[in-house]
């Protein structure tokens, strides 16, 4: 979803997180995203979306993730060009090796036939099938269909999967560092700032989840407070902060 949408959806859950967030309406802007004025008082909230570094010679799974929607994307619009009818596709890749932008267009269409070539439901009330590993092009793991419910309705989509990562003190306090180079312009337009670190698995990030060192952590940071926002829970919950070395 586009940035300012995203921003919304966090702002509402933090919302619902804490009860110290104001009701009114908020403006909107750069820095700080937004800017709460209640009684004279100024309150800025900078939100960002965690994603988890890469390893060394990997590349990005937010990358990855774009790709393989990409190629799903362009694979149901070639299978509804070619006649297919509407259906439920569920589409797992293979981590290894990491695909690239030169594979989405071969990708799509080696998908869009493997549906096409092999008998799937017609009715939603036939079972889903599971197209076989011999029918499945290079790279892809697993093809599972379903018929639509009214033959009109449909939705193809990557599978996000794999182990779940743990973040670690460094990942936060590197996000934090980043952010804090904004700072000063912030502060500039409000009395207090709040810095709003979304972990989001829905975003296209790599699944991944806080450790218990990550929370019981101490982070040197120029922000009023750092919250850790669980926005699907909604869950909120403050880091603990030094201010930084002089």
């Amino acid at each position: 979803m586009p940035d300012r949408i995203r921003e919304r959806f966090y702002l509402d859950a933090l919302r619902r997180a804490l009860v110290d967030v104001p009701s009114g309406e908020p403006f909107e802007s750069e820095s700080p995203d937004f800017l709460f004025v209640t009684s004279g008082h100024r309150l800025g909230i900078e939100m960002t979306t965690f994603h988890l570094p890469p390893a060394a010679r990997e590349r990005p799974r937010k990358e990855q993730r774009s790709l393989s929607d990409q190629i799903v994307q362009i694979a149901e619009r070639l299978h509804h060009e070619a006649g297919g009818p509407a259906l439920y596709v569920s589409v797992v890749f293979h981590e290894h090796p990491a695909l690239s932008k030169k594979d989405t267009q071969p990708l799509a269409r080696a998908l869009a036939d493997a549906v096409l070539k092999y008998r799937v439901p017609r009715a939603f009330n036939e079972p889903p099938v599971e197209i076989p590993w011999e029918n499945l092009p290079e790279r892809i793991a697993s093809i599972h269909v379903r018929a639509s419910i009214d033959g009109v309705d449909k939705l193809w989509h990557a599978v996000a999967f794999g182990w779940v990562a743990q973040i670690n003190y460094h990942h936060v306090a590197e996000v934090v560092r980043k952010k804090a180079l904004k700072e000063p312009a912030a502060r500039s337009r409000c009395d207090e700032l709040w810095l709003v670190i979304a972990s989001d698995n829905f975003s296209g990030a790599a699944p991944a989840e806080i450790s218990n060192e990550a929370l019981g952590a101490s982070y040197e940071a120029p922000f009023d407070r750092v919250i850790w926002l669980l926005p699907h829970a909604p869950r909120a919950i403050d880091l603990r902060l030094r201010p930084p070395a002089a």
